[in-house]
């Protein structure tokens, strides 16, 4: 290492090879004593893929059938009403409904949320309906 001071040049000695290689040592145990909380894994999220795959065949099912004579860009409004006519209510597409090819997000999670929910409550009374 160079070192300028005052307008001469000192030569300042390397680092003895123990402090390298402790310094060393410390950063590997430092790494291994952190690496388990980095990589520790959070709680599984549960998916309910069986309610994504009801939902997503009443979509096709709309989609294919009642509103097949639109083209799929401009079909949303057709599509919403069709699945549940509540959550299309809901999700004020009845309100406001959606220009040709416009995708509005925030309408599309809450229209989404309102018909799992839906099938979810569907699911419970027939579950209830087979019980008695």
């Amino acid at each position: 290492m160079v070192a300028i001071n005052s307008a001469k040049l000192e030569i300042t000695p390397p680092t003895p090879r123990w402090v390298q290689v402790l310094t060393k040592i410390l950063l590997v145990l430092i790494i291994l004593f952190l690496l388990p909380e980095l990589v520790r894994a959070g709680p599984k999220k549960r998916k309910n893929r069986s309610l994504e795959k009801l939902y997503n065949a009443r979509i096709m099912r709309c989609e294919t059938g009642h509103c097949g004579d639109y083209i799929l860009e401009e079909s949303m409004n057709c599509v919403t009403e069709c699945v549940s006519k509540k959550c299309h209510h809901e999700a004020s597409f009845d309100v406001n409904p959606l220009e040709d090819g416009e995708i509005d997000e925030g309408r599309a999670i809450v229209f989404a949320q309102c018909v799992k929910h839906e099938i979810m409550r569907e699911k419970y009374n027939a579950r209830a309906a087979l019980k008695k």
